[in-house]
């Protein structure tokens, strides 16, 4: 099922790029989301780095599973705000497309430029909440519901400042394995500032939200078709049951009927 899935979409990402490249401004020249084609590719790596987690939960050392683990995990978290960082791309339209002019909504072109990087920024919630979906369930399964719940929404909330950072201080994924203690240091100097705090709150709560909000679902439907592929289960063992529970009756009859039987003779 994840592969069929992962199949979809690969085949949104490349309907989405081709619009992307495709797409001109009204007055010509070079396509204004050529950059798409990296972002869509970073958002594709939390999701790579999930099926080899997968893998990596198919050892059998148990060492060599919990190293991996850290290791494929560390950077699993660094690259996933990538994913829904494609949401912030939404603002390129106002800017790659002219909107000085009168009632500007009005023309095809611009919702033709608007829904483009709507697309790509709805596929980049799918790849985060099913990469998120896949490593939650490891933590689950390791470590039991109300811990991998703690994981999910601590991912979630880390994403959505991570998203800020890429967004207005322009950091990188990269940056964070490259140089740590610089970055660590320029946030530290940059959060000192209460408007700079302010402004992050007022960021973050929304993309936490989007995020949360689209995770929930994801996580729910999933949980539901869970259950519905368990009704048809259950009704084989009640049918079961009862097959088992009249061939017992049966046997049961037969038995006192042989003992009358055997009563009378004597």
């Amino acid at each position: 099922m994840k592969l069929v899935i992962y199949l979809i979409l690969l085949i949104a990402t490349v309907i989405g790029l081709k619009y992307a490249v495709e797409l001109k401004s009204p007055g010509g020249g070079k396509p204004p989301y050529l950059f798409l084609i990296w972002n869509t590719f970073l958002a594709w790596i939390p999701l790579g780095l999930a099926v080899i987690l997968d893998l990596i939960s198919l050892l059998g050392s148990r060492i060599a599973r919990g190293g991996l683990y850290l290791t494929v995990g560390a950077v699993w978290l660094f690259f996933y705000p990538n994913a829904a960082y494609l949401i912030t791309d939404l603002l390129h339209p106002f800017i790659g497309y002219p909107t000085d002019s009168y009632r500007f909504w009005e023309a095809i072109p611009f919702w033709n430029h608007l829904n483009t990087v709507l697309f790509i920024a709805i596929l980049g919630l799918a790849l985060g909440s099913l990469s998120l979906a896949s490593v939650h369930q490891l933590v689950r399964r390791a470590y039991g519901g109300f811990i991998g719940w703690c994981f999910a929404i601590s991912v979630l909330l880390l994403s959505s400042f991570g998203i800020y950072l890429g967004r207005f201080i322009r950091w990188n994924s990269w940056d964070i394995l490259r140089s740590p203690l610089t970055i660590l240091r320029e946030t530290k100097n940059y959060f000192t500032d209460v408007d700079n705090m302010q402004h992050a709150i007022g960021f973050c709560k929304w993309i936490f939200l989007i995020t949360a909000f689209s995770y929930l679902l994801l996580y729910l439907f999933g949980k539901l078709g869970s259950n519905m592929a368990s009704i048809p289960k259950e009704r084989e063992y009640e049918t079961a049951a009862k097959h088992s529970a009249a061939a017992e009756s049966e046997i049961s009859r037969i038995g006192k009927r042989a003992a009358a039987a055997a009563k009378n003779r004597i």
